[in-house]
């Protein structure tokens, strides 16, 4: 399987890089980073062209890392600015790659490709985290043993809720729920309302919804961008009340392949009521690390376990249900994208032949 490489991957959450550095694989890449002096991240190859050690396994000084074992020194562009005992002619053999990054939306994305393609303008929207006096967010990673596109089939089609997920969506059914799937350009939506949904009297006092009716309006938006990333925007309010009346939860879910046969998904979610709790903070990421790891996690792990060495669900020839067309539209972009990427054939001429 090769991976699309002119695009944006998570690399990591921004918090992550108050450590000395982070070592991390990427698309079958090993890659550290780290923050420098000025507060930007660098990224370079996690390996030492001496001796192929990771670099990771020596440590900082000043913007640049110092290989552990024979104390070669590589700056955030990946150049060699230190070869102890050896004349400077060395310097310029012994550089690694180096990748754009970028810190935004609380994360650091990654560029795999061609950096003169890299726009950090094609970044997908989750300024939600930035926005400080409506959300109060949190983040959390879970490694998953299954291609990353298995986690966006999951992601992209919510009936699994009811049944993976048991109590979640207790008193309502999928079915009285309405789907609507869309493709914008590379993106796509699956636009779920949750008319007449059920919430407890002591849910809507927890959400700050007040006092009121079981039934309400509802909806779990989704909007998938290429690689793998995405925004559920998850909302409840009253009948006749607009959905900043009533309560809201934007997650995103940020799906970055590790190899073919393992992710890295990193995870965050918004809340426009108690704001000011860091206990209720807390028990959020917890809650939502548990069901990734204990619910979903184990889920799509069999499914690659029952896959093998394939990755291409599709070929497998899958019975296809209506809850399944945003995940197939997804993966059909992915192939078109992967196909253009190789050269097979411009990324145009592959929309047109689907």
């Amino acid at each position: 399987m090769t991976f699309l490489k002119n695009t944006w991957y998570v690399a990591a959450s921004a918090a992550e890089l108050d450590e000395p550095m982070v070592s991390r694989k990427i698309c079958n890449e090993q890659i550290v980073m780290f923050r420098k002096s000025d507060g930007s991240v660098a990224a370079i190859q996690d390996r030492c062209p001496h001796r192929f050690v990771p670099l990771s396994m020596g440590k900082r000084v000043g913007d640049t890392l110092q290989c552990g074992y024979h104390g070669l020194r590589f700056d955030g562009n990946g150049a060699c600015v230190e070869a102890p005992h050896d004349d400077d002619s060395q310097k310029a053999r012994a550089c690694i790659k180096g990748y754009t990054v970028v810190e935004r939306h609380k994360w650091i994305w990654i560029w795999m490709g061609d950096a003169a393609a890299a726009n950090p303008d094609l970044i997908p929207d989750f300024s939600f985290f930035d926005d400080t006096e409506k959300f109060t967010c949190c983040q959390g990673y879970t490694h998953m043993k299954g291609n990353y596109q298995l986690i966006s089939d999951n992601l992209l089609d919510l009936s699994h809720i009811h049944y993976l997920h048991p109590g979640v969506h207790e008193g309502s059914n999928f079915e009285d729920f309405t789907n609507k799937v869309k493709r914008d350009g590379d993106t796509v939506f699956s636009m779920l309302y949750r008319h007449n949904y059920h919430i407890k009297a002591a849910m809507r006092s927890m959400y700050g919804m007040g006092e009121g009716p079981e039934d309400v309006e509802g909806q779990g938006h989704s909007r998938w961008d290429v690689p793998g990333v995405l925004f559920v925007d998850t909302a409840f309010w009253d009948h006749g009340k607009t959905i900043d009346e009533g309560y809201r939860t934007p997650n995103a879910h940020l799906i970055t392949p590790e190899t073919e046969f393992s992710s890295h998904y990193f995870w965050g979610s918004g809340r426009t009521f108690a704001l000011e709790s860091e206990q209720f903070t807390a028990g959020a990421a917890a809650t939502m690390k548990n069901v990734f790891e204990t619910q979903d996690g184990p889920m799509i792990e069999a499914q690659q376990r029952d896959m093998g060495n394939s990755t291409d669900f599709l070929k497998h020839n899958p019975i296809i249900l209506k809850a399944d067309a945003a995940g197939v539209m997804a993966r059909r972009i992915m192939q078109q994208k992967m196909r253009a990427e190789a050269g097979d054939a411009p990324a145009e001429t592959q929309v047109a032949a689907e």
